[in-house]
Formats: C-alpha cells, sequence, structure tokens
C-alpha cells in the first residue's frame, strides 16, 4: 500500500501512554501513523504497508530494538528507509549494540525527554 503523501509513519512502542500520547499528536500534525505494540506486530504491520519513517522507543518485550530494526530491514530490503530510536533516560545502548545499530544504518538515536517540538523538528527532517 502506498504511503500518503510521503508521511506515513511506523511508531513500535509497548508503553501504552506514551504510545497514545505521541500517536495522537503526529496525527494531528497530519501524519498517518500504524501503532506496533511489539517487535512481531512491527514485523508484520511492515510487511503490509510502506512507511517513510520507523519510529522505535525502547526495547519491547518480546524483542530487543536491534533484532525488530534487522528483521524487518532483513525481511523489507528497506535499507534506506528512516529510523530513529528513541531511548528513556538511563536505557543507554552498549558498544555491541551500538555497533550493531550502526550496521542497520539508524538515522538517529535520541534520548526521550517527552519534548513534541523537537521530536517533530527531527521527523520533519527525516521526511523532507
Amino acid at each position: 500500500m502506498p504511503a500518503p503523501s510521503g508521511r506515513a509513519i511506523l511508531l513500535i512502542d509497548d508503553h501504552a501512554q506514551r504510545k497514545t500520547t505521541l500517536s495522537s499528536r503526529l496525527r494531528m500534525q497530519g501524519f498517518t501513523i500504524d501503532v506496533a505494540t511489539g517487535g512481531f506486530h512491527a514485523i508484520h504491520l511492515a510487511e503490509k504497508n510502506r512507511y517513510n519513517l520507523i519510529m522505535m522507543i525502547d526495547d519491547m518485550e518480546d524483542m530487543p530494538v536491534v533484532e525488530a530494526l534487522s528483521l524487518i530491514r532483513y525481511k523489507h530490503d528497506s535499507a534506506s528507509l528512516p529510523v530513529m530510536i528513541m531511548r528513556s533516560p538511563g536505557k543507554e545502548f552498549d558498544r555491541e549494540e551500538q555497533k550493531l545499530l550502526k550496521e542497520e544504518q539508524v538515522n538517529e538515536i535520541i534520548v526521550w525527554k517527552d519534548e513534541f517540538s523537537t521530536i517533530l523538528r527531527r521527523i520533519q527532517r527525516h521526511l523532507v
């Protein structure tokens, strides 16, 4: 399915309140948002739909961010798809994870501070 006007985002987060708040605010800005509750759900959605950006927040209960991203990229040949990974404060990646994320061509890793205007600017930068 084609992405509507380059503004389709797959948001992957298993934190219910944060996911709901962020997806609602992005929809109000005119983005089309699909929400995945975990890695396997994200892979399923990526098989069915075309996205212009993937946003992943922290590790999911069913798999780490690195594994989910690797499977999405491998199965769907989407190396050029922009990816933003947001981490909660205190949940930094170790060296091995950083190496794997670099190999997966992650565009940006940011610390989640619930600053919507900053997140919105970063999203728009990737969707130009």
